[in-house]
């Protein structure tokens, strides 16, 4: 009898054991009234986000991608296709965030920031990285997206604050929608990391950038590391409170250390003074908790 009963009681265990259904699972999109919502079944992590976005994986995973949900909601003729991007920080979020935006965008007040072009609808809300898109054509179309991604956003329940390091950005003369954060090898150095990003133009362009490290001896560490990297003709001026380079693969380089801070300019243009844009900048950065 007990010899029958183990077999009976293994294939009640594998019932009760077995991976969950797309219909069991938590349904993370919400559902809209008039609409049929599907989620697919697998949930994308580090390991086979290449499955769905081949070309462009090693980029999210630089970010601290954590997973990806997929969700499809459709009425009529009309499909839409809703793709959600979890990261592991708001910074990460906002970091592929930007690497995805251009300035031109057509900019729509949804989450932190969002915007809604042809067919595509886009938008961070905190540490999520939303997606939006359909094939259809039209007015209904794009109507349609941006229902759905306003349901999602309040769905999400996220934070709608940037980063803070890009309020000391200074605001005079900086390009809209330029913002950035640069994950890892910021201008192709491997020791700069973490690197906020904002362009300008005040008669020439150039790019500001701040990285924040742990302490003050670290900050030390990564702008030792950086300046080994460099050729040695690239150094042309060391003044005690900021270096300047010449980097044949970026231009001039004006850099800072302040603190927790590694901060400065990038530019095309050689020898050009921006020391009252660096004092200012470096003013902001210390303000900041």
């Amino acid at each position: 009898m007990v010899k029958l009963l183990v077999p009976l009681l293994v294939a009640v265990m594998m019932v009760f054991v077995r991976p969950q259904s797309a219909s069991a699972q938590e349904l993370v999109f919400p559902r809209l009234e008039g609409w049929k919502l599907s989620q697919e079944e697998t949930a994308y992590n580090p390991n086979n986000l290449f499955d769905v976005i081949d070309g462009a994986a090693d980029l999210y995973l630089e970010y601290d991608f954590v997973d990806l949900h997929i969700g499809r909601y459709s009425r009529d003729t009309l499909e839409i296709k809703v793709e959600l991007y979890k990261h592991g920080s708001a910074v990460d979020a906002f970091g592929i965030f930007s690497q995805e935006r251009f300035a031109d965008y057509h900019f729509i007040d949804l989450g932190v920031q969002g915007y809604l072009e042809k067919g595509a609808l886009n938008f961070l809300s905190g540490v999520f990285y939303v997606k939006i898109s359909t094939i259809q054509e039209g007015a209904a179309a794009q109507q349609a997206m941006l229902l759905v991604a306003k349901a999602v956003h309040k769905r999400l329940q996220q934070s709608e604050e940037w980063p803070a390091v890009l309020a000391a950005f200074p605001a005079e003369k900086k390009k809209p929608y330029s913002e950035q954060y640069v994950a890892k090898n910021f201008l192709g150095y491997s020791p700069l990391n973490r690197a906020f990003v904002g362009s300008y133009d005040d008669g020439s362009s150039f790019r500001a950038f701040a990285i924040r490290s742990e302490g003050p001896e670290e900050a030390k560490h990564i702008l030792k590391s950086f300046i080994e990297a460099l050729p040695k003709s690239a150094i042309k001026r060391v003044k005690s409170w900021k270096q300047e380079i010449e980097d044949p693969n970026n231009g001039s380089i004006q850099i800072v250390l302040k603190g927790n801070y590694i901060f400065g300019v990038v530019s095309t243009e050689a020898g050009r003074n921006r020391d009252t844009f660096l004092i200012e900048f470096g003013k902001k950065l210390s303000s900041l908790k």
